[in-house]
């Protein structure tokens, strides 16, 4: 299921991915590079690796200290890479002891110190690929080495060279120690202080946001910029609404209905007409996913506390079918699956009224509820009014409107929007609600699992399964939870803090951004006349 929401997310925010937490980082590896070819004489790529690994160490434990310093983790130290191991060692230096970053950077050392197990760090994992394949910022890899662009990592790297002492970190990872007066004098390096270095900020916020002049023109993006620009809107729109600030949930409801939590009507600018569109899409087929996961863990978590067994996938279905039938209030044996999508259209509150208990966007998230009070009859009660209230508001256009997605890819993927206004029209018109239940069972639950598992097998020498086929039949190892995906906005919105553009704090217990003057200003010059 979220093998179809990630290409969605993806489509949206192309360059932010959930592992880019901190926009500062877009400019820091390229102004490495960049100065690694001038700082260093004789030049590899194991050397390069050796000073990057210690670079990276130097650069977490500054933010870190700066966090310590100032008792806030977010505007610092958070999210850095190899933070988990060395929160504890830029404690040991702000107590005054002296470490060498060697101990915690050498890529063979003993688990307990080594900071990351990637040759290249968090820049390896997370983000050479949206610097290398979305933005144009590095170029390379781990065998051939690492390599800034001419245009936007060479520009980067000097914007942010000028608010640095490079030639003094550089001598701090040669020299191998550091102690709490270095950590001081390079606390330029801190995350935090994007916010000072003003044309620094702004090249990064052309780069974002797919504007700027000359050696800064982005032509790729496009995406992003709007998505970016409609979280500004919607952090605009909920600033007078008591209760409401801009978070993830609340902007994918509001841009689901097109409606704020007041209830008011979401107008958006013209420019963003399509980011909205396109994020209503991702949250209508993420409201699939919760209903057909919710159904699997039902049918595993119920087989399990029976036993956990069964001869085959047919009697599954027909368990399965016995087994909820019931909890769907005892009709849907006797009614027939296009009544019961009837049913819903007249039941069901209209597509705005997103705070109703039986809006779809508030089932599903009961859904979660009950699996929590391991309440499965519940889970599949709901899971079932999801997808019929999904078919519900259907209309004739193509399931995911703009997203170019190639039928091959859906085939592979087959839970999915597009299969779900072809069977509902196809073979699931015909059908009692008991046959129905039977079919989602069969083919939407251990069928697809299997396919997916046993191409896990193959492929990735994985063993996923959840409920595993036995020369004796079948046997369920586990009932995994409904999720919902993580579709970068919440690292979006953390971009958009470390500009400056929201205000807030964010740490681990909790995040609340405003739209600062700023983002104001930067939102009313994007859609200037709209």
């Amino acid at each position: 299921m979220q093998a179809v929401s990630e290409h969605l997310y993806a489509s949206l925010v192309p360059g932010i991915t959930n592992v880019t937490d901190r926009v500062r980082c877009y400019a820091f590896y390229p102004w490495f590079v960049w100065t690694f070819d001038r700082e260093v004489q004789k030049k590899s790529t194991d050397e390069l690796i050796r000073m990057f690994r210690r670079a990276e160490c130097l650069h977490t434990l500054i933010g870190i200290n700066h966090e310590i310093e100032t008792g806030e983790e977010w505007p610092h130290g958070g999210a850095l890479i190899g933070r988990d191991t060395l929160v504890t060692v830029a404690r040991k230096v702000f107590a005054g002891d002296t470490i060498r970053l060697s101990q915690y950077a050498n890529v063979d050392g003993p688990l307990e110190d080594r900071y990351f197990k990637n040759r290249l760090g968090g820049l390896g994992q997370y983000y050479l690929g949206p610097l290398k394949n979305a933005l144009d910022v590095l170029d390379g890899d781990a065998q051939v080495g690492i390599k800034y662009t001419a245009e936007w990592g060479a520009t980067l790297a000097k914007l942010y060279d000028d608010s640095v002492d490079g030639k003094q970190f550089f001598d701090t990872i040669r020299q191998d120690t550091v102690d709490l007066k270095t950590v001081r004098s390079l606390v330029s390096f801190c995350p935090c202080n994007l916010r000072k270095n003003v044309q620094e900020r702004d090249a990064l916020i052309d780069l974002m946001f797919c504007r700027g002049k000359g050696e800064l023109k982005q032509e790729l993006g496009l995406e992003r910029r709007n998505t970016l620009l409609l979280l500004l809107d919607y952090a605009r729109r909920v600033r007078g609404i008591s209760g409401h600030l801009p978070d993830p949930q609340g902007f994918l409801s509001s841009a689901y209905s097109r409606v704020l939590p007041d209830g008011s009507f979401w107008d958006v600018p013209r420019d963003l007409v399509n980011a909205i569109e396109g994020w209503g899409i991702y949250q209508r087929h993420e409201l699939l996913a919760i209903a057909v996961q919710g159904i699997f863990w039902a049918g595993l978590a119920a087989l399990s506390a029976e036993g956990g067994y069964l001869p085959d996938m047919a009697s599954y279905a027909d368990w399965f079918a016995k087994r909820f039938q019931s909890a769907l209030d005892g009709q849907i044996g006797m009614t027939s699956f296009a009544t019961i999508v009837d049913a819903r259209r007249a039941a069901q509150p209209p597509h705005s009224d997103w705070h109703s208990a039986l809006h779809e966007l508030n089932l599903a998230n009961a859904v979660i509820e009950a699996q929590a009070k391991e309440d499965v009859d519940q889970a599949v009660n709901l899971s079932v009014s999801i997808i019929t209230a999904l078919l519900a508001r259907e209309n004739s256009a193509f399931a995911y409107g703009r997203f170019e997605i190639a039928d091959r890819f859906l085939d592979t993927y087959e839970i999915n929007l597009a299969n779900l206004q072809r069977y509902a029209v196809g073979p699931w018109a015909q059908m009692s609600g008991r046959e129905w239940l039977e079919w989602l069972g069969f083919h939407w639950g251990v069928r697809v699992h299997f396919r997916v598992a046993l191409r896990k097998l193959r492929y990735q020498t994985q063993d996923s399964f959840r409920i595993v086929p036995l020369d004796d039949g079948l046997h369920v190892r586990e009932a995994p939870l409904a999720k919902w995906s993580s579709p970068r906005l919440a690292q979006a919105l953390r971009f958009l803090y470390d500009f400056g553009v929201l205000e807030g704090q964010k740490n681990r217990e909790n995040e609340s951004y405003v739209l600062s003057a700023f983002g104001e200003e930067l939102l009313e010059g994007e859609l200037d006349g709209q």
